[in-house]
């Protein structure tokens, strides 16, 4: 009533409603705004100038948990803190302040459950430290979310720190604090444990640690410890010594086990003088064994004087480079391995002994590639092997030129690696040989026709064996009345000389034409000579013989081909000729493709030179055989017949028109396929075979392959030719077997 009554005493205009928010921090704190308990945060709407009081306890629970509480820093409002750090303040409504707030900054209660001590008196077994604040019993400390908190354990006499009860920290760890925490130091009880040397005064190792007897430690019940010895170990006056045994029983390193009790536990550590070993070998840096365990050299030990230990030099041993050693004698004059018992007067000198070694040679043969059968002084010496000789003696390492590894495939040798190819005289050490060689392929040379002129090679090899990778300039000169077509095998074309990659075994055929002479009269036949037929098929290729017939020798190699070669010039029926050679003697081109059959003349057209004109006949089919190749293209020849079985490819002209026709004087593209209009039968003797395939030769102009399969059941001991019959009219005739012996 007092505060309306002072409400209506203001003036009208200060009586306007001001909205001012009273809230806090954490949406679950409680405060009091003029008496009024808000949760979190609220709106109010006061008359502008009226005063109201705020109140909120200093500390509070969380609502939702006992263990987080909230703790009052001050007051605040948009501009920032107030100037009182009271939790109690009184404001003033006002429009230009829009809310206050309380700041409170959470905490978190790290509850530490140990030890509750109901009766006095009664002693903690232990202390926890939290953030430098001790605790002896269980209860809650208090620390800012978010913020680290350092937790250490700290047991009293009668006790050991037995761990947190979860996890595996240590005594002293840190944590960040994100939500109320429980943790359980757990103290056990200690029974003491006396570590007792003899002499007194050593040092042992407990649980990993070095402690020096006499020492006292307090081990939990029933707890589990690892007792050691520092052996050898130097005493104060300068004495060294081992350990002999334990007391209880245990190896030299071995666990013990605390059981509960109030009595002190005695554990002792016998020792005994030790003596300084030093094993050598001469030169330094070879293995020796001592008691089993190998090591090199030089090996530092201590023995206890009383114990009996062997030594071994091994008879025959390598240093770090290879080179071999032969056991000489040990500098006490024993043999290679000895037992030693160790006396106490040597526990002031000492022990030292030195195995003296001899030198050997140990020589490496290895090949590239290797695997290869080499000799060493006579005897066999398959890639890699060693041997081992005096040095100073001779040894003599051979290699054969060459090993056959497939058909037309060998390793020749190139050269040596470490060794002149002559005596090699052992040296002391280790050495490494290498015989290296080098794949080489052969290369098969055939003519057809045969002995039709010579070969020339470069680089010239005496067996016709090349090495790998390289590249060979084959060429070819005809003899004389000899024409070179072009190549066969495993090589194209018709340019000589031409280059082969010896990238594998090759075969390389010269296909060569047999120039008349003297020139008959001019005459035109098909390009395989003399046939059945007498005549030319339109789209064949032909040849003109006679004399004079051009200024020169000429080759047509283009694509389409020429009409006019060396002058000369070839005319038929209003056409221009495709040319694909002229010499003086012969001119061979394509018969245009779309002559009807019947007589033709054929006009030699050549600068300041009559016309020649030559008669000659158009048939449908004319066919001629040229050449025979087995199916990797090397031509069948007496040398290399045709087998039963074998799929032989035909070459040949004239086989009569092709679906669709090639135009005249391009080579035919290898698609779409050309086949022949008309049927064709492969005449073997007598017997008639169905060709596998027949068609214009792709990348050749005028000419057709016909691929035909030798029967399984060919008699191979009487001669046998082939002949190929287009349209009802067979071709000349080629060899494909000669007369056994022939």
């Amino acid at each position: 009533m007092l505060a309306a009554a002072w409400v209506l005493a203001l003036p009208a205009e200060q009586q306007t409603g001001v909205m001012t928010r009273i809230s806090a921090t954490a949406p679950d704190a409680v405060f009091l705004v003029d008496g009024e308990v808000i949760t979190g945060a609220a709106v109010f709407t006061w008359p502008a100038g009226s005063k109201h009081a705020l109140w909120i306890a200093t500390a509070q629970n969380g609502m939702s948990s006992t263990k987080t509480q909230y703790v009052f820093q001050h007051w605040s409002a948009p501009s920032g803190p107030l100037g009182s750090s009271s939790n109690s303040v009184t404001i003033t409504a006002d429009p230009a302040i829009a809310g206050y707030n309380a700041d409170l900054t959470t905490e978190y209660a790290v509850s530490l459950i140990f030890f509750s001590c109901a009766d006095e008196p009664c002693v903690s077994p232990g202390t926890v430290w939290v953030n430098q604040v001790a605790y002896s019993e269980s209860g809650d400390a208090w620390a800012a979310a978010g913020s680290t908190v350092t937790l250490e354990a700290s047991p009293n006499a009668g006790y050991v720190f037995a761990g947190w009860g979860q996890g595996a920290q240590p005594a002293l760890f840190s944590m960040v604090l994100n939500q109320p925490t429980s943790v359980y130091p757990l103290f056990a009880p200690a029974r003491e444990i006396q570590l007792l040397t003899s002499p007194d005064g050593l040092q042992v190792l407990a649980d990993r640690a070095t402690v020096t007897t006499p020492a006292t430690l307090e081990w939990g019940w029933n707890t589990t410890h690892t007792l050691g010895a520092v052996s050898p170990q130097w005493d104060h006056y300068g004495r060294q010594w081992l350990l002999r045994s334990w007391s209880d029983g245990g190896a030299l390193t071995h666990t013990y086990q605390m059981l509960a009790g109030a009595a002190a536990a005695t554990v002792t550590a016998q020792f005994v003088p030790a003596v300084a070993v030093l094993l050598a070998t001469n030169p330094p840096g070879l293995t020796l064994t001592a008691d089993g365990h190998d090591a090199p050299s030089p090996v530092s030990l201590f023995w206890a004087s009383g114990d009996t230990h062997t030594v071994t030099a091994p008879l025959h041993q390598y240093d770090s480079a290879g080179g071999p050693w032969a056991f000489r004698s040990w500098s006490n004059g024993a043999a290679n391995q000895q037992s030693i018992t160790v006396t106490d007067d040597q526990a002031g000198t000492g022990i030292r002994l030195t195995a003296a070694y001899d030198p050997l040679s140990r020589i490496r043969v290895e090949s590239v590639p290797t695997g290869l059968a080499l000799s060493v002084d006579g005897a066999g010496c398959v890639t890699p092997c060693e041997v081992e000789r005096a040095p100073g003696s001779t040894v003599r390492i051979t290699a054969p030129a060459s090993f056959p590894i497939a058909d037309g495939a060998r390793l020749g040798f190139v050269s040596w690696e470490g060794y002149d190819g002559g005596g090699l005289t052992a040296a002391a050490g280790y050495h490494k040989i290498t015989a290296r060689y080098q794949t080489a392929y052969q290369l098969t040379l055939t003519t057809v026709p045969a002995d039709s002129g010579a070969w020339q090679l470069a680089p010239a090899s005496a067996d016709g064996f090349f090495p790998a990778g390289s590249v060979i300039n084959i060429g070819y000169q005809p003899s004389n009345l000899m024409k070179f077509r072009g190549w066969g095998g495993d090589l194209s074309g018709s340019s000589n000389p031409a280059a082969l990659t010896m990238d594998a075994p090759h075969g390389v055929a010269a296909m060569l034409d047999r120039l008349p002479a003297p020139p008959p009269p001019p005459r035109v036949t098909t390009a395989a000579g003399e046939t059945p037929a007498s005549a030319v098929a339109p789209g064949s290729i032909a040849s003109l013989f006679g004399s004079d017939l051009a200024d020169s020798t000429a080759e047509g190699l283009t694509n389409p081909l020429p009409q006019s070669l060396a002058g000369a010039t070839l005319e038929c029926a209003g056409y221009l000729l495709p040319l694909l050679y002229v010499s003086t003697g012969q001119i061979n081109f394509q018969v245009p493709g779309d002559l009807a059959p019947g007589p033709y003349r054929l006009e030699l057209h050549r600068p300041n030179t009559p016309v020649t004109e030559v008669p000659f006949t158009v048939a449908r089919n004319a066919p001629g055989l040229l050449l025979a190749t087995h199916a990797d293209g090397s031509p069948v020849t007496a040398d290399s017949p045709a087998v039963p079985g074998e799929a032989i490819v035909l070459y040949g002209t004239g086989f009569g028109p092709l679906t669709p026709m090639p135009l005249d004087g391009f080579q035919v593209p290898s698609a779409p396929p050309y086949a022949l209009a008309d049927p064709v039968e492969v005449l073997l003797g007598d017997r008639a075979l169905a060709p596998d395939s027949a068609g214009a030769a792709a990348g050749a102009v005028g000419l057709v392959t016909v691929v035909a399969r030798i029967p399984e059941d060919l008699d191979t001991t009487t001669p046998a030719s082939i002949t190929v019959r287009s349209g009802g009219v067979s071709s000349n005739s080629l060899p494909l077997r000669p007369a056994p012996g022939k």
